[in-house]
């Protein structure tokens, strides 16, 4: 799960042309918009990530207000994508001063950028509304037996591209639609979205398109005790950027349920081929390629911009990318910046 509050250090201070108040702070991967002045390389600093929701009753981040919204009935700011004077900023720091909730012997932990303080500190993370055709009625909470579908994002990841690993990533469409996971279990088939299990009701598009696409009776057939997880995608989803007739499910991970871990790229195309000789109409996620790291010279830039280009739509911007290394242990998100700052409603 993503750690959206965390303790990290200030890379670099550049100045934005044109700008007298305002300087760019450079946190690992993250370009962050900062008071002249407030920071200085070497700083540590709390750093708050994008779709952090910030609760206006701290007063710590009232000088936000007049971003405020109401959201899950909490009165608050959402951080998000902005460019400020040309210069794209994403989340927030502030001084390690402000938070006697990050104590000395906290501090001198050496993995202190793995601690995450979202909880500690009342954040919660900002997510767009369901449609009730995707909510539906709860069965019960998320299954503990299988992982959920949250990448981490390459700014966090930046150690990935200062190394010289030669590993093989499959590269593949991130879709802008809503998390789906259709799973087997001793006998046992199920249906959940991206927080809950879900009821099966005549309404649920999820459950619609898994009858239509037949993939609880392959599942079944084939036996294997796995988890199906994809991005719907069509109307009424995300605005449907895609312009799609109807629904989709395009599945992008296979997981073994019993191992509790992905299945690795040769795997999972032996499963989708398995499970579609069961009779599925299963579809994937595009491939883009398959390549490795060093292809971006160690560029965080670089990968960013990779990101951006069209979706399945030619006439569509893409939401961006996600990089999956070949033995399923790795994978992270490359979101487009054009995308962020084009969709800052969701």
């Amino acid at each position: 799960m993503r750690k959206l509050v965390t303790v990290r250090v200030v890379d670099a201070i550049e100045p934005i042309v044109g700008a007298d108040a305002i300087e760019c702070a450079l946190v690992e991967g993250w370009t962050v918009v900062i008071k002249k002045g407030e920071f200085a390389a070497g700083d540590r600093c709390v750093f708050f990530e994008i779709d952090s929701f910030l609760p206006l009753a701290d007063p710590r981040y009232e000088f936000l207000a007049k971003n405020a919204i109401t959201w899950n009935e909490r009165y608050g700011v959402r951080l998000r994508t902005i460019k400020l004077r040309g210069q794209i900023s994403q989340g927030l720091i502030l001084p390690l001063s402000l938070f006697p909730e990050i104590d000395a012997t906290a501090l001198a932990d050496p993995q202190l950028r793995q601690r995450d303080w979202t909880t500690a500190l009342g954040i919660d993370k900002w997510e767009p509304s369901i449609p009730a055709s995707l909510s539906g009625d709860i069965e019960g909470a998320f299954p503990s037996f299988i992982a959920k579908t949250d990448q981490e994002r390459i700014q966090n990841l930046p150690e990935l591209l200062a190394g010289d690993d030669e590993a093989r990533f499959e590269v593949t469409l991130k879709l802008d639609g809503s998390s789906m996971t259709v799973f087997h279990r001793d006998a046992v088939t199920g249906i959940c979205g991206r927080n809950w299990q879900l009821s099966e009701t005549t309404n649920n598009t999820l459950w619609r398109v898994a009858r239509e696409d037949r993939l609880l009776e392959a599942l079944a057939a084939l036996g294997r005790n796995i988890a199906l997880q994809g991005e719907l995608v069509g109307e009424g989803i995300q605005g449907n950027p895609e312009k799609l007739r109807g629904h989709q499910f395009h599945l992008f991970d296979v997981f073994d349920i019993d191992r509790s871990e992905y299945c690795g790229v040769e795997e999972r195309m032996a499963l989708v081929e398995a499970l579609r000789a069961a009779g599925a109409s299963l579809r994937t996620v595009p491939v883009l390629e398959v390549t490795s790291l060093q292809r971006f010279g160690g560029s965080m830039s670089a990968i960013l911009a990779y990101a951006e280009g069209p979706s399945l739509n030619p006439d569509t911007a893409r939401e961006g990318v996600v990089f999956k290394r070949l033995d399923g242990k790795l994978s992270f998100k490359a979101i487009s910046n054009r995308y962020l700052l084009k969709h800052s409603d969701r």
